[in-house]
This record gives structure tokens, C-alpha cells and sequence, in this order.
């Protein structure tokens, strides 16, 4: 299958609406206690032409034909605010999503791999990624690029 990857745009931004919204129902559907099921696409809007703005959140898209099949965000972090910490700059993918049909067949990883590049270029040497534990599929793509789980999030009801 032959598909491009390439930094997104403001040209391009609007294609990234659903996929957002997408996202969002997939988490609301999931975890109704956490996430808001999604009935417009205003505030994604909003997120995504000021995450464009910022030199520190950096968007792929995977296209084929011009249409969008999936998209990366990532975030570069400065840490130093925890006095416990070791000052650092690193990169978190917050967001990793490809149409269902496109699933399984490398735009994933090849997403991975641009983002990984992307960042090596720009002097960080670390990427940190979030997975919701009812996630497998997500959880083991990460596995299989070779991130390891490094603390756990728990919750319980009160």
C-alpha cells in the first residue's frame, strides 16, 4: 500500500477534524467517567489551530490520495519543575490514530518512525507514550516499537 506522511499544515488541518472526534467517542464510549462523548467539532477546532501554533506540539498525517488515514501528535516536554526530577526534554505521543480499514497494515508504525526521526533531529532522546489499559492493540504496537511500560496509573471508585 502506498501512502505519504508528511508534517501537517494549516492547509491541511481541517482534515484532521474527525479523527480527533473519532478519537474522543472511542474514550467517551470506553470511559464515559472520564471523557466527554463529543457532539460538536468546535473545541477540537480551537485545539488543533493553537496546538499548530505551538513549536512544541508537532502533528504527522498519513495520506493516501490527499485523504487523511491516520495521525500522530506529539509533545516536547521541559522538565524541571519537580525538584526530584533530573532536568529534562523529552517527547510524549499523546495521540496516535488510523482508520479502521487502514489498521494493521503499517501506517502506525511508519507514523512511529517519522515522529521518532522528526525528534532525533531536534535533539531529543526520549519518547514517552500514554495507553488506556482497554487499548491491546495500541498497547502491543507500543510493546513491538519498543517502548516498556514505565509507571501505572490506577483508579478506583469511592
Amino acid at each position: 500500500m502506498n501512502f505519504s506522511i508528511k508534517k501537517l499544515n494549516e492547509v491541511d488541518i481541517e482534515k484532521t477534524y474527525n479523527f480527533f472526534k473519532e478519537l474522543e467517542i472511542l474514550h467517551s464510549s470506553k470511559l464515559p467517567n472520564i471523557f466527554k462523548r463529543p457532539d460538536e467539532v468546535e473545541h477540537i477546532k480551537e485545539y488543533v489551530n493553537n496546538a499548530l501554533n505551538n513549536p512544541n506540539q508537532i502533528f504527522f498525517i498519513a495520506e493516501i490520495g490527499g485523504e487523511p488515514i491516520g495521525l500522530i501528535e506529539t509533545l516536547i516536554i521541559k522538565d524541571g519543575i519537580n525538584p526530584a526530577h533530573v532536568d529534562r526534554e523529552y517527547a510524549i505521543i499523546d495521540k496516535l490514530i488510523v482508520k479502521d480499514e487502514y489498521r494493521k497494515l503499517g501506517v502506525a508504525t511508519s507514523l512511529i518512525d517519522t515522529t521518532e526521526s522528526y525528534l532525533k533531529e531536534r535533539g531529543i532522546k526520549e519518547v514517552e507514550i500514554y495507553v488506556w489499559d482497554f487499548n491491546k492493540n495500541a498497547f502491543n504496537l507500543y510493546q513491538n516499537k519498543g517502548f516498556t511500560t514505565l509507571c501505572r496509573r490506577m483508579i478506583k471508585e469511592i
